[in-house]
């Protein structure tokens, strides 16, 4: 007759099966606050600021700079249609500037005014293509407006030439949704 004590089978101690169970559930337990945080849209691709400009504000050299709606020499109104328009779609400033744009959605679809020169807009078009639609991502040039809502972003304009103002919504920049700012 063999030994009793090895002829029984190896068994696995209880506290490591009930540290192994803790420790899948904590994995899945951060695996879901990501889940429903980004679903939520309060952790974006990127960095904190979603858009995958991090903290760091879009670049602006020449172009202006943000600035704060009390430093605004005047206020233009703005509105994004669904006719894929904005209303006015050209604006004269002058270089220095400082304008609050007031941009109201009285439209049915999710909009946006984002305010740059060429390499601002396909920057920001491409930072688009990897966000789901409809996602609030707003940057210091650029707000996001659901239907029905109004909102506001002011900046100071830089040198002379030529800015854009533009929707970058899936379809809407390609369907002719931008406007002109001239800076005099």
């Amino acid at each position: 007759m063999g030994d009793p004590v090895s002829d029984r089978p190896y068994r696995t101690p209880r506290w490591v099966k009930v540290f192994g169970i803790i420790v899948i559930s904590l994995v899945l337990l951060v695996v879901v606050v990501l889940l429903v945080a980004t679903a939520l849209g309060l952790h974006k691709p990127g960095g904190p600021g979603g858009h995958g400009f991090g903290h760091n504000p879009p670049p602006t050299s020449g172009i202006g700079k943000p600035a704060k709606a009390d430093e605004a020499t005047r206020t233009v109104e703005i509105t994004t249609l669904d006719t894929m328009t904005f209303e006015p779609s050209q604006i004269n400033v002058s270089a220095g500037e400082t304008v609050t744009f007031v941009v109201t959605n009285t439209g049915q679809a999710v909009h946006e005014f984002t305010l740059g020169d060429a390499a601002m807009q396909q920057a920001h078009a491409e930072a688009m293509a990897q966000m789901d639609d409809g996602m609030d991502h707003d940057q210091a040039n650029s707000i996001t407006l659901q239907p029905g809502e109004t909102r506001q972003l002011t900046w100071q304009f830089g040198n002379a030439g030529t800015l854009e103002y533009a929707c970058h919504e899936p379809g809407h920049y390609q369907a002719g949704m931008r406007g002109q700012i001239t800076i005099k």
